[in-house]
């Protein structure tokens, strides 16, 4: 007797497709809610880039499977291919093995001992931030963030005065890399990038630049020679099996970008929306500063230790990365065939999953765009299932710098709401920019002196 597999299951189009543009006007109008609307349409459903096709996958369950089981059958897809002319082949775009290999090389850097140490060089940051503070005062905050950010990856990757170069191409080059990144995934058309347009002019200028600086700063702290509490100094002196060479200055140069993106754009994110809704929810923001004086009274140091007493700063970090997941759009290509329940998604397909609709999924959050740091208090915490929480992703491809971020960021918010209070800059608007990263326009606020500071 003959057993016939089972047909696959048509997977459904994406409603609005129009000829030739395909979704990408809705990519690059409102792309977040026309991801979570994709959620009512099935499982699985299709949109169009252009005239390419994408699979993009809705059930939480599904993506945990491409992240941990499925994760050799796809590489990272049309976002990490994009932005690889700035990145190289470091961690965040890598392919097995080589990103595997690449990661035990690295590991190190992020070893909990190491996080201790970085920890003083966060601490300096956040206290030079806002101490130039003023009463009352306007600010743009999430400028204030992005230096507190490129200071604090700046001291633990070079732990010397040569990283102030890089900060300043940093600043100035990466807005335009993810702005040139956002149209080359909404429309994934090759021959498009190298036309001579403005936007591919500034594209090319900016990764020139920055590569250049970041390269010329490697060669020089390569001829210093380094100290052995800094990153650099780990990247360089990482030595793969048999104590060959572990990195070549290439991979060098790759790793350290990948750091910058890492370390400055997802904590200028993460911190920038927090911020905006500590701002919008006093009382949070007023059991936030009764946490943080009940650590930190008496003059006791902002250490590793103290950031593990913290953990109500950690559920409003934790809620803030839930709305607003700084990689809110992650890619994948297959490398064969996969099916995914009941459908089969062929090679050579770019696969898609937003963590914004997922984590906005009112099936497993009630209330799903609340802002309630309380819903990951103790066992309702624990209760809430992981594979709808991926702002650092999940399995061997999470983000390895998971640690260091998390310390990072409940270093600056301590030390802003040991002193300040944050409000709102009457009249504004806080909106998203269109990007790969999910970051606010602009972040206007009023700083208030604590008058309850003990």
């Amino acid at each position: 007797m003959t057993v016939t597999a089972p047909r696959p299951l048509a997977v459904p189009q994406a409603p609005g497709r129009l000829p030739l543009l395909g979704h990408v006007h809705r990519l690059l109008t409102r792309p977040r809610e026309f991801f979570n609307s994709l959620r009512g349409s099935g499982d699985i459903v299709t949109i169009g880039l252009g005239p390419a096709r994408a699979y993009v996958i809705n059930d939480p369950a599904l993506v945990h499977r491409i992240l941990t089981k499925d994760v050799r059958k796809l590489d990272k897809g049309v976002a990490y291919e994009k932005s690889a002319p700035f990145l190289g082949d470091g961690l965040l775009n890598s392919s097995e093995p080589t990103h595997m290999a690449h990661r035990r090389l690295v590991q190190p850097a992020f070893h909990h001992h190491r996080i201790a140490e970085y920890a003083h060089h966060m601490r300096e940051a956040a206290d030079e931030v806002v101490s130039r503070w003023q009463d009352g005062s306007r600010l743009e905050l999430d400028q204030e963030i992005h230096s507190f950010a490129v200071t604090v990856v700046c001291r633990a990757l070079f732990s010397s005065e040569l990283g102030d170069k890089v900060a300043d191409e940093v600043e100035a080059s990466l807005p335009v890399l993810l702005k040139g990144v956002t149209r080359r995934i909404a429309f994934p058309v090759g021959w498009l990038e190298k036309l001579p347009t403005p936007s591919n002019r500034h594209f090319e200028q900016a990764r020139e630049r920055l590569g250049d600086t970041l390269g010329g700063v490697i060669r020089e702290y390569q001829r210093r020679g380094g100290d052995e509490a800094d990153l650099m100094a780990l990247l360089l002196s990482a030595r793969g099996e048999e104590g060959r060479p572990g990195l070549s200055d290439e991979q060098i140069h790759d790793e350290a970008m990948a750091l910058f993106l890492g370390g400055v754009e997802t904590a200028r994110d993460v911190l920038s929306w927090t911020c905006h809704l500590l701002s919008e929810h006093p009382e949070v923001q007023r059991k936030l500063a009764e946490e943080v004086d009940g650590v930190l009274g008496g003059g006791r140091l902002l250490d590793h230790e103290a950031v593990t007493l913290l953990p109500y700063t950690r559920q409003i970090l934790t809620e803030a990365m839930r709305l607003y997941p700084p990689a809110w759009l992650l890619t994948r290509r297959t490398i064969t065939d996969l099916d995914l329940a009941g459908h089969r998604i062929p090679a050579g397909r770019n696969v898609l999953f937003s963590l914004y609709a997922i984590q906005r999924d009112p099936s497993v959050y009630a209330r799903p765009d609340s802002f309630e740091p309380e819903r990951w208090a103790g066992r309702a915490g624990g209760e809430l299932p992981r594979t709808s929480y991926l702002p650092f992703g999940a399995g061997n491809r999470g983000c390895i710098g998971e640690p260091f971020a998390w310390e990072e960021m409940v270093v600056f918010l301590a030390t802003a709401a040991r002193r300040w209070t944050l409000e709102a800059a009457p009249g504004e608007r806080i909106r998203p920019v269109r990007s790969p990263m999910l970051q606010p326009k602009r972040l206007p606020m009023i700083v208030r002196a604590r008058a309850d500071r003990p």
